[in-house]
């Protein structure tokens, strides 16, 4: 018989790898240095060149108009919604039992809250929404208790 050319007698033609090498080669991955940061100074330096005594002062990087830029408008505070304060008062106030004769203010109270959480749920940066809902409440309990006593003969209501 003929020799077989693929035989692994005969790998030293250079047909076939030596044995226990892998096929194909493997690629070689050459080791590469890790990059070291430069270390700086424990202290901080300030620069032969600054034009600024104290860093505090110096305008912020953002852009003009951002938040936290130098020039960027102040941050309102909310604006509470005056109908709603005025309920909140106006019901405060028509609670003690010396102004129960005439009971206006009650009644105030209730409409100025209904218009107060009336702008108040319109305009989502107002705040007072808790203010009229208690002045609301507050009204209508006082209206309740007089039109309880007037009934029941305790008290009479004042006429001018």
């Amino acid at each position: 018989m003929a020799s077989d050319p693929y035989d692994e007698a005969d790998s030293g033609t250079g047909l076939l790898p030596p044995d226990g090498v892998p096929w194909p080669p493997l690629p070689v991955r050459e080791p590469v240095a890790p990059e070291i940061p430069e270390v700086l100074p424990t202290t901080p330096r300030r620069p032969d060149n600054a034009e600024v005594d104290d860093w505090r002062v110096m305008a912020n990087d953002a852009p003009p108009g951002y938040r936290g830029s130098a020039n960027a408008p102040q941050l309102r505070a909310p604006r509470v919604e005056p109908w709603s304060v005025v309920a909140l008062v106006c019901a405060v106030v028509g609670v003690l039992p010396w102004l129960w004769a005439v009971p206006v203010l009650p009644v105030v109270a209730i409409g100025f809250g209904g218009a107060g959480r009336r702008v108040c749920s319109l305009d989502p940066t107002l705040r007072g929404k808790a203010f009229a809902t208690v002045a609301v409440v507050a009204g209508g309990a006082t209206l309740l208790l007089v039109a309880a006593l007037v009934l029941s003969g305790r008290a009479s209501l004042g006429v001018f």
